[in-house]
């Protein structure tokens, strides 16, 4: 008579806490990673909402507020500094030299909240390249209300989340500046692949 056999309670517990330790190593690995692209997601975010109320306030001829005061300027002015790791917000008035509303520290030190994480950091890279916009009722009419200067049409720059040492980065957002438009469109990326390009944007 063949007498069937069953895993012993002692298997079926080391059984059980090897697929235990190996569950939540994996979903570590995996939390770690996504919670890195959080972080420099969240720091494009908060780049691009500064970026874009400066942006409204230029193309709407609203005011801006410095030190609790209420400024109109002239021409507002957007510098993406991709050697200095830093995007400016620059604005003037009639007679004044350039002041500066904001500058964005992208990488290092002052860097602002989210753009690094432990080892990780966001790095701006591809065009350096400034926008420039007069409000619109100007008294030139031969000033263009806005351009670009360091690119022809459009501009644009793309934030990529690398470790520490700069070897691995995932191109995690693009901005893309558009003269035609009068826009500065944001892109996130949502899928990557295992060498960390993106296979999918938002667009």
């Amino acid at each position: 008579m063949h007498k069937k056999k069953w895993f012993s309670f002692l298997e079926l517990l080391m059984v059980m806490m090897v697929v235990s330790i190996l569950f939540v190593a994996f979903r570590s690995s995996f939390q770690v990673k996504n919670k890195d692209v959080f972080y420099g997601q969240a720091c494009v975010e908060s780049i691009y909402g500064e970026i874009n109320n400066f942006l409204y306030a230029a193309i709407s001829s609203k005011s801006i507020n410095s030190w609790w005061t209420q400024i109109f300027p002239d021409v507002y002015n957007i510098n993406f500094d991709v050697s200095n790791q830093s995007i400016s917000l620059k604005y003037k008035t009639t007679g004044n030299p350039y002041y500066t509303y904001s500058d964005i520290t992208i990488s290092g030190q002052n860097n602002i909240q989210y753009c690094n994480n432990n080892n990780s950091t966001l790095l701006l890279s591809w065009d350096s390249y400034e926008i420039t916009i007069n409000k619109w009722l100007q008294e030139n009419t031969t000033t263009k209300a806005f351009y670009l200067s360091g690119v022809s049409i459009t501009g644009q720059n793309i934030f990529r989340w690398c470790d520490g040492q700069g070897n691995e980065c995932k191109n995690i957002s693009y901005f893309l500046t558009d003269t035609r438009t009068i826009t500065i469109q944001k892109h996130m990326c949502l899928h990557f692949d295992t060498t960390g390009d993106c296979l999918e944007w938002d667009n």
